[in-house]
């Protein structure tokens, strides 16, 4: 499955949002601002929540996407 136009121009801004928010110096703010993209992201792509192979589906149609999603995850507890 190939991503549309569209969400190829989502997730550049998505990246680019992620880039900034990184620059925050302030934990609190920078986690809460990584939340919402979070939850942006999950709105704009239908990323599945639960269900196991709802979500390793979405990884192999959606690897960019994904890739993202976990790398913006694991910048929270960083």
């Amino acid at each position: 499955m190939s991503m549309r136009e569209e969400d190829k121009r989502n997730l550049e801004a998505l990246q680019e949002r992620f880039t900034e928010i990184r620059a925050c110096q302030n934990r609190k703010i920078r986690g809460d601002r990584l939340d919402g993209l979070l939850t942006d992201m999950e709105s704009a792509f239908d990323i599945p929540r639960r269900g196991h192979l709802r979500i390793e589906a979405f990884k192999i149609a959606f690897p960019d996407i994904w890739s993202l999603y976990k790398t913006i995850t694991n910048e929270r507890w960083a």
